[in-house]
């Protein structure tokens, strides 16, 4: 196992920058007058409560810090896995807020990965220094929180160790009909007109076109996505990626690349093009829905019933873009790559699965993985959304339990012939390591696995970075279109 990120990462890869949004100008559509629009007046208040409450964390604004203990970690091996039965040795290192060693007590608390403590206590700290051995009889994560106390203020911080994670196995059972499933919904979507609108737009590389796009998808939802290729006749490779979770006025992606059809989607049914905050200001809250007494996103809708479930809409949109790009007389079908992480990562594995026209892709933590894990395998963590969380009456979960299968990428996995590059932090409270190491294990397609023992749900730009190294030689290795 290769490890190539070195430290935790900040928050970042989709974060939601909402208030950028708010342009100083609207991008030019051809065929519309070019004059200046008249100028906006924006509620900023207003829309910075929106960024807080719509966004993909959901996270409140951040705190003054207090000064406090500095706590860090590292393992006797790099990669933080070992053996079951094997001693996992960290050493933890913590500094007075000055930077000076801290000496006394500090607090531990040893959890599974489901947050089930294991064993509680406190271990002397001397001159900055201690350290804690662990092992596991079983295959899994074990993880240690240390918290210290500096002039009435807490510092705390953990950190996650694997125990022959390889021999993780996925809880989720495959149906007998999940492929038919499958090929019955795109099906129907081939049934439906597609009312194809495409909107051309200036953009800022005049070799380039660029265009938004939407069509008619299932269940009366429209799909929208942002294509740009070059002008000049030729046969391009086609990369589409999909963003990460959250419901607001995404700005998607407008990039170019050098002989390539690029595709930035939206999974949700409403516009792109560059609309003012208030035009979504009634629009984003009806993805919010209250079940049980707690306020759930899209993700959590109608698990119940797999004809309903919110992604069938999505994944079958995904489906049909692909479908929309094949058709340009510019795209080279056989150098198709898909990537995106969390969400996009999660959506990546899963369309394919179910479109053999993939040729290679690219995922970091992806969601979608082991829903049942937690239900059937003690000590184990269920993928995101843990949806099984948010059944909204008891006589449904039965039932919601077997539809999860029709939406797990342990199962999505079975059949992806790409070749496959995969990057999981050990960290990610979000989505757990163990659904991913269940789901790679049943990729059968050529993949590579790098993990990051102190990564969570994002990874730092030097990380990243070198992420990117590793996946451009495996992209030289297996995707013509690079």
């Amino acid at each position: 196992m290769k490890t190539t990120f070195k430290s935790p990462g900040i928050r970042g890869l989709f974060l939601p920058f909402l208030l950028l949004l708010i342009s100083l100008s609207a991008i030019p559509i051809k065929g519309i007058s070019q004059t200046a629009p008249p100028r906006l007046v924006i509620d900023k208040q207003k829309a910075a409560e929106m960024a807080r409450q719509f966004t993909s964390e959901g996270a409140p604004e951040a705190s003054k810090k207090l000064p406090a203990p500095i706590i860090s970690f590292a393992f006797d091996k790099k990669d933080a896995i070992y053996k079951t039965g094997e001693n996992a040795v960290l050493s933890i290192n913590i500094n007075n807020p000055d930077n000076t060693p801290y000496t006394g007590k500090c607090a531990f608390n040893l959890t599974d990965e489901n947050s089930k403590t294991i064993k509680e206590g406190s271990l002397d700290v001397t001159a900055g220094k201690t350290e804690y051995k662990v092992t596991s009889p079983t295959p899994g994560f074990l993880r240690l929180y240390i918290t210290a106390d500096y002039q009435g203020n807490s510092g705390s911080n953990f950190a996650t160790a694997g125990f022959d994670p390889d021999k993780i196995t996925a809880s989720q059972t495959l149906p007998s009909d999940f492929m038919a499933f499958w090929t019955k919904q795109k099906k129907s979507i081939d049934a439906i007109p597609m009312k194809l609108n495409r909107v051309e737009f200036d953009g800022p590389d005049p070799a380039f076109k660029y265009e938004y796009v939407d069509f008619q998808n299932v269940d009366g939802k429209r799909f929208y996505f942002v294509m740009t290729q070059p002008k000049q006749p030729g046969k391009y490779a086609i990369k589409m990626r999909i963003p990460g979770a959250g419901v607001y006025k995404r700005n998607v992606g407008i990039g170019t690349e050098a002989n390539t059809i690029a595709i930035n989607v939206s999974v949700h049914d409403f516009p792109i093009n560059q609309q003012p905050i208030e035009s979504y200001e009634n629009i984003i809250p009806n993805y919010f829905r209250m079940i049980n007494g707690k306020k759930q996103r899209y993700e959590m809708f109608d698990i119940q019933d797999r004809e309903k479930y919110y992604y069938k809409a999505v994944i079958l949109g995904l489906w049909r873009t692909l479908d929309v790009a094949c058709a340009e007389p510019n795209a080279d079908v056989n150098k198709l790559m898909v990537a995106g992480g969390s969400q996009g990562g999660g959506l990546t594995l899963a369309i394919a699965g179910l479109d053999r026209r993939i040729k290679y892709i690219e995922v970091q933590y992806p969601i979608l993985c082991d829903h049942t894990a937690a239900i059937r395998q003690p000590g184990r963590e269920a993928g995101w959304p843990r949806v099984l969380d948010a059944v909204e009456k008891p006589e449904w979960f039965d039932e919601a339990v077997k539809v999860t299968a029709y939406y797990d990428n342990c199962n999505f996995a079975r059949f992806i012939t790409a070749p496959v590059i995969l990057a999981q932090g050990f960290n990610d409270k979000t989505v757990p390591p163990s659904g991913t190491f269940a789901m790679y294990a049943l990729i059968k397609s050529p993949k590579e696995f790098y993990t990051e023992p102190f990564s969570g749900h994002a990874f730092t730009p030097q990380a990243i970075r070198e992420f990117s190294a590793r996946a451009a030689e495996f992209r030289k290795k297996y995707f013509a279109g690079n």
